[in-house]
């Protein structure tokens, strides 16, 4: 059974994880927090992704300690090893966010009275993200298909990647704004949604929780406990 928390809660995590990541030093407690994560996606229905996340950070985990921080070559440096591990904590906060249907973050921007001109980028681009994500696998299995992803001309292959993904890019950005003016979006008033909007007592717990756990790993960073 999977637990579904608000839109103000989820943005409360990710916001929190932001902090974390700005602020904390230590390794050890960096690793804590990605397996924090694991379980906040876990329970939210996220299994795969959680899994998948979780294994690359192990594996860049394991390079960074094998290199000691040194770094694996020129080609990853410990501070590139440094950065990928706190930009997959900010990924695994932001997926519930990411995941979620942009009509109950409209709905939710309504009804927090959010200025149009910030609720209207956000919810486009909750939308447009996966739209994205769909048209690279599309370009992949084509390109496959035909037989021209080869590691032998790595800039071809890009070429071949990026050139119809900005052009599907450009065209799915004038779809989902003519969908969004057609559902009426950017109209005055209150907006509807088939979901319960509500702060309810499981998003008052999250919010408890996310604070706790950040306080102390503040805490256990500050007294030098690593």
């Amino acid at each position: 059974m999977k637990l579904e928390f608000d839109f103000r809660a989820k943005i409360i995590i990710l916001f929190l994880d932001m902090c974390l990541v700005a602020i904390l030093k230590s390794n050890i407690i960096i690793y804590s927090m990605l397996f924090i994560l694991t379980i906040y996606l876990i329970i939210q229905g996220y299994l795969k992704s959680a899994i998948k996340l979780f294994l690359i950070a192990a594996f860049v985990i394991i390079l960074k300690i094998l290199s000691m921080g040194q770094g694996i070559t020129i080609l990853l440096p410990d501070m590139f090893l440094f950065m990928i591990i706190r930009i997959i904590s900010m990924v695994m906060a932001a997926k519930p966010i990411i995941a979620m249907p942009p009509g109950e973050a409209v709905a939710v921007f309504k009804k927090m009275r959010v200025p149009d001109s910030f609720a209207l980028p956000v919810t486009f681009m909750l939308r447009f993200i996966p739209t994205v994500r769909s048209e690279f696998q599309s370009v992949f299995s084509a390109m496959r298909l035909r037989g021209l992803l080869s590691w032998r001309h790595p800039m071809r292959s890009i070429e071949y990647i990026f050139v119809p993904i900005m052009i599907r890019s450009s065209k799915v950005a004038d779809e989902l704004a003519a969908s969004a003016e057609a559902r009426g979006i950017a109209c005055p008033g209150n907006h509807t949604c088939r979901r319960d909007i509500s702060f309810k007592r499981k998003d008052r717990i999250l919010c408890t929780v996310g604070v706790m756990v950040t306080a102390l790993l503040l805490i256990w960073e500050k007294m030098g406990m690593i």
